[in-house]
């Protein structure tokens, strides 16, 4: 049984959209969304903030009621590779502490107040809030065709899974893996995020911990 179907765009217009993602893309995931609806399933989407595309969050909000969509989700760009060691294109680039802050959970705020579902990640922690692992504290499993089993979406480009399946059994991978990996403290928070990923000083949160806004 399908629990809800997930799109994602990076744009309240298509012009937006379909410069960050490709031409048409924005068709295609609307569409997706009305017929879904159509069909009675419940939708979620989501929308990755970069400087590109901040001032579309507000717009967002206003385009998932006008779909019917239930749920928003609001998700921090990843970089890796090239673009983490500073290769990114400027007009692209991850928001700042600064910028995140200032605009994020307000906006957050006012679509929730649309009807709205949003869910978002904390990203920033402050100096003295606690950190915790959602691969300690949390039951998230990420299944690869390959058989491995992540239960953090940040090790999945290396081999590090922490179990696997062998048959029809989920079963627990020897040698050092992720779950080692989740019992480092370091002052950023997410060891993950200082290894492949890293925002600089800034201690960051885990990003499947959620801040949850209920509709209304």
């Amino acid at each position: 049984m399908v629990d809800v179907f997930s799109f994602s765009l990076a744009g309240a217009p298509a012009a937006v959209n379909d410069r960050v993602r490709g031409a048409g893309s924005y068709e295609v995931c609307v569409d997706g969304i009305r017929r879904a609806r159509a069909r009675g399933f419940r939708t979620s989407l989501i929308f990755t903030v970069s400087r590109a595309n901040i001032d579309e969050l507000e717009a967002m909000g206003a385009l998932a009621s006008g779909l019917g969509v239930e749920r928003l989700f609001i998700q921090v760009l990843g970089l890796r590779g090239q673009a983490a060691g500073g290769g990114a294109d400027p007009a692209t680039a991850r928001l700042s502490r600064a910028e995140w802050l200032a605009r994020v959970p307000a906006a957050a705020r006012a679509i929730a107040s649309r009807g709205v579902h949003v869910v978002y990640p904390r990203v920033f922690l402050d100096p003295a809030e606690p950190f915790e692992c959602a691969g300690r504290v949390a039951d998230n499993y990420f299944v690869f065709p390959n058989g491995r089993v992540y239960r953090c979406p940040l090790c999945e480009d290396y081999p590090v899974h922490s179990l696997e399946f062998r048959g029809d059994r989920l079963v627990e991978t020897a040698g050092l893996n992720e779950r080692d990996l989740f019992r480092l403290n370091v002052a950023e928070g997410c060891v993950m995020n200082a290894l492949i990923q890293p925002f600089g000083p800034e201690r960051v949160g885990c990003c499947l911990l959620k801040q949850d806004l209920l509709p209304g």
